[in-house]
């Protein structure tokens, strides 16, 4: 195989902080070469770079080199990169919420019709729906995923969000090198194992994949070679029989990775949250009469396959979809309205932290207290015995507290939320959480697009929130094995119906037969 690309000496600076340094990189036609390191190690950096991202040009461009089949080029813009056939599916999505998927997939490579016979409208055309959509079903039923392509962005789950983002991605003719910034963070196990195979599919006719991802069992699957980055360093590559995911997490922090796992017995025998002939509707999945008790300081894991009604059953519970049924908490009977949730003790952490989970142009200290601040009536004072202002004397010393028992890595609690890591981001999510002091917190993926250090670190506050407040808490994810070792039960979800509710040391068979249905409860 010749060379597809091949990075020599990159090196980058944000300010004082060096995010890249001295990085070589070579990746062959149809090679699959993994890039690893925990948040903060430059692996989106290196993305940027490599797609012409423009917050590298805004902030002073990069040092070295970067040879296309031999020819160098130079990156400066997105234009540039997929002049030279680069493509790259994002780690956060970067869809338009207000246009439609067919839309979304085509978008800059619209496909036309001039019915304009005078010569001087001959350059004037209009957009061929018809065709535009064909062609959206046809490169999404590559990936196994069949929808109406008329659908908006803004209405679909984060799963069908990243296939549109990989559909867009793919659907060129002239693509050399594909960029995947943590592809599989949005997708469940089912939809990764399709990723996988597309992703092999399109390696056998000679795109060369960059492949950079927090679940290492996929990396030592999937790619030919792995490198590994530390603080901006490029410190080891290993080949597909070297590497292991024991290797691989030791390599990423530089020490031993120690697993959270929860002693369990720990739960009241009281209820303090009922579901009965509970049903939900959301545009891409349903819950059909679920009958459900939680128990009082349980930490009760949600999962299911795709569109099976994992995500329906939590924003159902807090009132963001219409519903049928009734919900009990603590033996008293809930609206279906976000605000009487919130009254009764729920709160929630979305699975879409960037779209509704976070204010991504506020401050770190900001989304820690808005919430409780709104809702709650915390961190206040008066003006003039009229007037509800922030009291920043409780706020400041609050937040400052907060950063230090969470290990949020920021520059100050001044630094806006979104030039914080994905998993730094999260951490700011659970602090929210925490101000907001619920009975009952529902916790939506709370693990996505994280590295292995960081993850462990969110189960452990998750866990030690039931631990010291007494926290009920119901954790919907698509990670069983980290719901194995931090839940008392895990609910499983089939067609959006209750397909069993199982204990924590229940066999991998008796979980895939539960996820499609067919275990036999009797």
């Amino acid at each position: 195989m010749n060379d597809c690309i091949t990075i020599q000496q990159i090196s980058k600076n944000f300010g004082n902080q060096k995010a890249l340094d001295h990085i070589d990189l070579g990746i062959k036609k149809g090679e699959i070469y993994g890039l690893v390191g925990v948040n903060g190690s430059g692996k989106s950096t290196l993305m940027n770079i490599l797609f012409g991202n423009r917050v590298i040009s805004e902030s002073g461009g990069y040092t070295g080199q970067i040879r296309i089949e031999n020819r160098t080029i130079a990156i400066a813009n997105t234009k540039d990169a997929i002049k030279n056939g680069i493509g790259m599916i994002h780690q956060e999505f970067m869809l338009i919420p207000e246009l439609s998927i067919y839309e979304s997939i085509n978008l800059n490579k619209e496909k036309t019709i001039n019915q304009n016979k005078q010569s001087w409208l001959q350059k004037i055309s209009y957009l061929d729906d018809k065709e535009n959509k064909t062609l959206a079903k046809k490169t999404l039923k590559t990936l196994g995923f069949d929808i109406d392509v008329s659908l908006l962005v803004k209405n679909l789950s984060v799963n069908t969000k990243q296939f549109v983002e990989i559909a867009r991605a793919i659907n060129t003719d002239d693509l050399k090198l594909l960029l995947l910034d943590e592809p599989t963070a949005a997708l469940n196990t089912e939809d990764s194992n399709i990723l996988m195979k597309i992703i092999k599919d399109l390696a056998a006719t000679g795109v060369a994949i960059l492949f950079c991802s927090h679940r290492l069992h996929e990396v030592c699957n999937l790619c030919d070679k792995v490198s590994v980055l530390r603080d901006g360093r490029l410190v080891s590559t290993y080949g597909h029989q070297e590497m292991s995911v024991e290797l691989l997490a030791k390599e990423m922090i530089g020490s031993e990775v120690d697993q959270m796992i929860r002693e369990k017995g720990c739960t009241s025998e009281e209820t303090i949250l009922t579901l009965q002939d509970f049903s939900v509707k959301s545009p891409e999945e349903r819950i059909r009469g679920l009958n459900l008790a939680v128990k009082k300081k349980e930490i009760m894991g949600i999962t299911s396959l795709s569109g099976h009604g994992k995500a329906a059953l939590c924003y159902g519970i807090i009132g963001y979809y219409p519903m049928t049924g009734e919900v009990f908490v603590a033996g008293e009977k809930k609206n279906n309205t976000i605000s009487d949730s919130i009254a009764k003790g729920l709160f929630l952490l979305p699975d879409d932290r960037k779209e509704m989970g976070l204010m991504m142009e506020e401050s770190v200290e900001y989304n820690i207290v808005f919430s409780s601040f709104q809702l709650k009536d915390k961190f206040k004072k008066k003006i003039l015995k009229l007037f509800s202002v922030e009291n920043m004397k409780i706020i400041e010393p609050y937040v400052k507290k907060q950063i230090a028992k969470l290990n949020i890595k920021c520059t100050s609690q001044k630094q806006k939320v979104r030039e914080l890591s994905g998993g730094n981001q999260q951490k700011v999510c659970i602090a929210r959480a925490a101000a907001m002091d619920p009975k009952i917190l529902i916790v939506m993926e709370p693990t996505r697009g994280i590295d292995i250090g960081a993850k462990e670190k969110i189960l452990e506050m998750i866990v030690k929130m039931n631990r010291d407040r007494d926290m009920t808490i119901l954790v919907a994810s698509s990670e069983i094995e980290e719901l194995k070792r931090i839940c008392d039960r895990i609910v499983v979800l089939c067609e959006g119906r209750l397909s069993g509710i199982l204990d924590p040391g229940a066999s991998e068979e008796e979980f895939a037969l539960a996820l499609t249905g067919e275990l036999n409860n009797e």
